[in-house]
């Protein structure tokens, strides 16, 4: 990505005339550096997650990744990774052994995965239950396997890796900070011309699944298929698989797999992005500091309420001063 190298401190004025998106995106300045934690060690790396909710909140993003005020996972966060987790186990299950395991032997899996990570988490922060309770979510996770394997696993594909940790930098020689996917399951199967096709998955379980509108612009599709682009190998496309929870709107639990691609310039947009993002936090923090507010989310949206965020009773622009 040398196109978003650091600018040259007194770099000539660029030609009069039309101005291109990779002439724009040049100009934006990376910080060699990110800001330091609270005890005292730099942010050594930005996800997609860290980059979602500075887009949603920047206070909420100074609190959690500066001040390092950690919440508990919901029921939602924490059934979800449970199942990531089964599945998780199948998929490398064959990778290592060659071996299919049946559903029966994923449940007994995901039981276990299920009081143990609860062990874990009860030692930490806890789990915030008022979404989904303890056991109706114990029992969704079951339901959630059956349904994925029953309509999810056998349009796949094969599985060529299992939660892999993908790196990368956002210019040569930047080697302070870099930019983390942790990518699900990546798999190959055939598209209609025979030819092979890769994809990267991620599981969700969620009370709204994502539809194709919204994939096609999820900034973590573009990133994950951004990092596979900039390793050599890029996927043709990412699929959220999808366990869609009962509630309101559907009364039984559903599967569903959206997909999504993105051109050469939609993944140079995702990079411009989230290195716009790591220039914003640097201008942040010199400007503002580590101890005071950053910037509120819009009162009106989702994340500003005390259901969605853990920190909104002590925010002066939450519950207020």
């Amino acid at each position: 990505m040398t196109n978003l190298a650091v600018a040259p401190a007194g770099a000539a004025a660029p030609a009069q005339g039309p101005t291109t998106a990779a002439e724009l995106a040049a100009r934006i300045p990376l910080p060699r550096q990110l800001p330091p934690r609270h005890d005292g060690e730099p942010i050594q790396h930005l996800s997609h997650s860290s980059y979602s909710l500075w887009l949603v909140c920047p206070e909420a993003w100074r609190v959690r990744y500066l001040q390092q005020r950690k919440e508990p996972p919901s029921g939602a966060m924490f059934l979800g990774s449970r199942v990531d987790d089964a599945l998780s186990l199948y998929y490398r299950r064959i990778l290592e052994h060659h071996e299919r395991l049946e559903l029966a032997q994923v449940k007994d899996a995901y039981r276990d995965l299920w009081h143990t990570g609860l062990e874990t988490e009860e030692e930490q922060l806890g789990v915030d239950w008022q979404d989904v309770p303890q056991h109706e979510g114990f029992e969704l996770g079951l339901q959630a396997l059956e349904l994925t394997f029953e309509q999810l696993v056998p349009k796949l594909g094969e599985p060529l890796a299992v939660q892999r940790r993908l790196e990368f930098t956002l210019a040569p020689g930047l080697t302070e900070w870099t930019v983390v996917c942790y990518l699900d399951l990546e798999t190959c199967g055939r598209n209609p011309a025979g030819e092979q096709l890769d994809r990267v998955v991620d599981y969700k379980v969620k009370g709204t699944p994502i539809g194709q509108q919204k994939a096609d612009r999820d900034p973590q599709a573009s990133l994950y298929l951004a990092g596979r682009w900039l390793e050599g190998r890029p996927a043709e496309e990412f699929s959220f698989a999808q366990i869609a929870r009962p509630g309101r709107q559907r009364r039984q639990m559903s599967a569903t797999l959206t997909t999504t691609r993105r051109t050469p310039g939609q993944l140079r947009a995702a990079l411009a992005r989230i290195a716009l993002a790591a220039s914003e936090i640097d201008a942040h923090y010199r400007h503002f500091g580590a101890d005071r507010p950053w910037g509120f989310a819009d009162p009106t949206g989702w994340k500003c309420s005390e259901r969605f965020c853990h920190f909104w009773r002590a925010c002066p622009g939450g519950a207020g001063l």
